[in-house]
């Protein structure tokens, strides 16, 4: 979700190019001018991370290695990564009185990590593990 969220902002500042690299820079682009976008790119970029992020990855100077970064540290496929999205989507349990709105945001949100680094799940199998996260309140909506 970060990713999507992120690129949004730098489309809508005519930024997104320098994600691309310098290597990728359009030859009717002057040096100054792709290095002012690039810099204006990463400013987004950061301004749109929390600070423990900003922390990791504070030695980046240009946009494509920022995003080259984010992605290593957030958008891992490894086995690890998988298993923790995986703990965190089966644990997930609706509160008592909390939000259906808020939950399914959350829901899908993890889902939304899974698909990214390749894991897909069915429909049913969706629907079955939000049934599941439910609270006891909404057995009646569940059985039926």
């Amino acid at each position: 979700m970060w990713k999507i969220k992120i690129h949004d902002v730098l489309v809508l500042h005519g930024q997104h190019k320098a994600l691309l690299g310098r290597d990728k820079k359009p030859t009717t682009m002057s040096n100054e001018d792709w290095e002012e976008m690039d810099m204006k790119a990463v400013s987004s970029i950061r301004m749109c991370l929390a600070d423990n992020v900003i922390f990791n990855v504070r030695g980046e100077k240009t946009a494509s290695g920022l995003w080259a970064k984010l992605e290593s540290l957030y958008q891992s496929k490894s086995l690890l990564n998988r298993i923790l999205l995986k703990k965190r989507l089966y644990s997930l349990k609706m509160k008592e009185g909390a939000k259906v709105s808020e939950h399914l945001n959350t829901f899908n949100d993890i889902l939304s990590q899974l698909e990214s680094i390749g894991v897909k799940m069915d429909d049913e199998d969706k629907a079955v593990t939000l049934l599941c996260t439910l609270p006891d309140s909404y057995d009646n909506l569940v059985t039926t």
